[in-house]
């Protein structure tokens, strides 16, 4: 099988790679695998800790000048097709948006916690009728411990 390796981190290396493979199958009519090489920023697990084996320089190296954005960011700005003032306006615009949004969509109340046991079959099976009984008279017993208001009843 073909195999097509490249530095993943760069945004045209993966556009021209994944170019060229897409080229190859229709052509070909074969498959072909696509190895993009990048950098672990993260841990293996959440019981590894990768800064015993590797020093915390390499890793912020690797999160700020050889991140795939900041690769990009860099090549525009040495073409002039980058506006860093621009940029914090826009940023600063669509944090803005955002929370704005949040803060409205945090006062629509959340749909009845019931509708998760409905649309789902045509005709609610009996196990599930019996979850929903028993829900409710959970939700019932221990009012205090759900923030019912929040909830359309």
């Amino acid at each position: 099988m073909a195999a097509l390796r490249f530095d993943g981190t760069d945004v045209f290396a993966t556009y021209n790679a994944t170019k060229l493979a897409r080229e190859y199958v229709l052509r070909e009519n074969k498959p072909i695998v696509l190895e993009a090489m990048a950098y672990r920023i993260g841990h293996h697990s959440t019981s590894d800790d990768s800064t015993a084996y590797r020093p915390a320089e390499e890793l912020e190296i690797w999160n700020t000048v050889e991140h795939p954005i900041t690769k990009l960011k860099h090549y525009m700005i040495r073409r002039g097709w980058f506006d860093e003032e621009k940029e914090n306006e826009f940023v600063k615009s669509v944090r803005k948006q955002v929370l704005a949004q949040i803060n409205q969509s945090e006062r629509i109340p959340k749909p009845d916690w019931r509708e998760m046991f409905q649309d789902v079959y045509e005709e609610m099976p009996t196990h599930l009728k019996e979850q929903l009984r028993s829900m409710e008279e959970h939700v019932e017993q221990h009012r205090e411990h759900y923030p019912l208001k929040d909830f359309k009843q």
